[in-house]
């Protein structure tokens, strides 16, 4: 069986942008970009997985069916679908539980107004190793996956799965908004509870702590309502985006002691990331304010 290695690098475009991750397998013979560049990172992690079922998660535009950009997720979110036949995610890239707490692991399966229909084809009957992948080798520098060994996430990420897999046959167009927001909560108080433990979920601050990710959909909802009805530029709309995934942080530190946030989002209290690239959104929706792929 071929190998799947997830990779990070910064971007240079300011300081407190989110790391980009992508994939590549066996020795580098073949790589998906996940909604950016695909050279010049440095490995974060490498498991034994269906290269071939990678490929064709991926799709020819190597962005794993996440169709808008910072609706359904970001290049996390592209990443860990083509790393889930190896059973990895990009943990590790500055910013990853921040993005893993407003899309989930494997993203948004829908953005408001039922537009940007993005579900996670898994291609479960896809097996086997592309020619170029079939050399399993793990990159120098990549950390062994200990979360595979890992009790606590392998349940976590069993649960994940377990809630993406209930809306596998759900029509889109029944996925409501509601729908919507609902599934996000559960996913989030998934990732709450593997990050902080249940007791603290069910504290008072624990509650708080999901009413702030709670207000975030509600949020989200009505800027995606005015961009998908030409009522936003496309910069505009990722300056939005930005400054409300950078609130849902103020508040998470507002909320949680200083463990409990580094705990959350293995971050400092007094750190912040932003998830929007402008310069892909532009690619993304080019001469347009309006989605691709609605």
């Amino acid at each position: 069986m071929g190998s799947l290695t997830g990779w990070h690098y910064p971007t240079d475009l300011f300081l407190r942008l989110a790391d980009h991750t992508y994939v590549s397998c066996g020795s580098g013979g073949k790589a998906w970009s996940c909604w950016g560049g695909k050279t010049g990172g440095q490995p974060l992690s490498t498991g034994a997985g269906s290269t071939r079922r990678a490929d064709a998660i991926a799709e020819p535009d190597e962005r794993a069916g996440i169709t808008c950009y910072l609706i359904n997720g970001v290049c996390h979110q592209a990443a860990n679908r083509i790393l889930s036949p190896a059973g990895i995610l990009v943990l590790g890239a500055k910013g990853y539980w921040v993005s893993e707490s407003m899309y989930g692991t494997y993203g948004r399966s829908r953005g408001a107004l039922g537009m940007c229909r993005a579900p996670f084809n898994r291609h479960a009957s896809v097996a086997g190793d592309l020619p170029e992948c079939r050399e399993a080798v793990t990159p120098k520098g990549a950390s062994r996956p200990v979360e595979v060994e890992d009790a606590d996430f392998q349940r976590y990420l069993g649960i994940v799965r377990d809630l993406y897999a209930q809306i596998d046959g759900v029509r889109m167009e029944a996925f409501t908004d509601d729908d919507s927001r609902n599934f996000q909560l559960k996913l989030f108080s998934a990732m709450a509870r593997y990050r902080l433990g249940t007791d603290a979920v069910d504290s008072p601050e624990g509650r708080s702590l999901m009413d702030v990710r709670a207000s975030v959909e509600a949020q989200r909802m009505a800027i995606e309502d005015a961009f998908l009805n030409d009522k936003m530029t496309v910069d505009e709309f990722v300056t939005r985006y930005n400054l409300l995934f950078e609130q849902f942080q103020q508040h998470v530190a507002e909320v949680l002691s200083a463990d409990g946030y580094r705990a959350l989002l293995q971050m400092e209290r007094d750190e912040r990331v932003v998830l929007g690239d402008p310069e892909i959104a532009r690619l993304a929706y080019p001469g347009s304010r309006r989605t691709p792929g609605l």
